[in-house]
C-alpha cells in the first residue's frame, strides 16, 4: 500500500490519465494507453521504494503483466496475479524502515 500511495502521491496526474484511458478503452487499452502507462512508471522509478519494489517482485508484476496482455478483454481473471504482486509489495514495504532511504535503495540490505 505504502508504494502505491507513494506513487499516486508523486504521479498522480499520469495514474489519473492512465487511469481514464484504461476506462474509456475497455477493448483496446493495453494498446491505447500504452504511452501514458510508460509515463506511470517513468515517474515511479524516480523513487527508491518504488524501484525496491519493481526489482523484488518483477516475477509476480511479469505473470500480471502477461496476463493482462493475453486476455485484454477479461482483465478480472488476473485478480490472482494482482493478489500475488501487490503480496510482494507489501512484504517489501513493511521490510522498509520509515524514514531510511537506504534501506529502500537498490542493492541496499537491512544493516547497511
Amino acid at each position: 500500500r505504502e508504494a502505491l500511495a507513494v506513487t499516486a502521491q508523486l504521479c498522480g496526474p499520469e495514474l489519473e490519465r492512465y487511469g481514464r484511458c484504461v476506462a474509456a478503452s475497455p477493448g483496446s487499452w493495453h494498446r491505447d494507453c500504452h504511452q501514458l502507462s510508460l509515463s506511470v512508471t517513468e515517474c515511479a522509478s524516480n523513487h527508491p521504494l518504488v524501484r525496491r519494489i519493481r526489482r523484488d517482485c518483477s516475477d509476480s508484476f511479469g505473470a500480471f503483466e502477461r496476463c493482462l496482455r493475453e486476455r485484454p478483454r477479461s482483465a478480472a481473471e488476473c485478480g490472482p496475479h494482482v493478489s500475488r504482486f501487490l503480496l510482494c509489495a507489501q512484504n517489501v514495504t513493511q521490510n522498509v524502515t520509515p524514514g531510511d532511504s537506504r534501506s529502500a535503495a537498490p542493492g541496499a540490505s537491512p544493516g547497511d
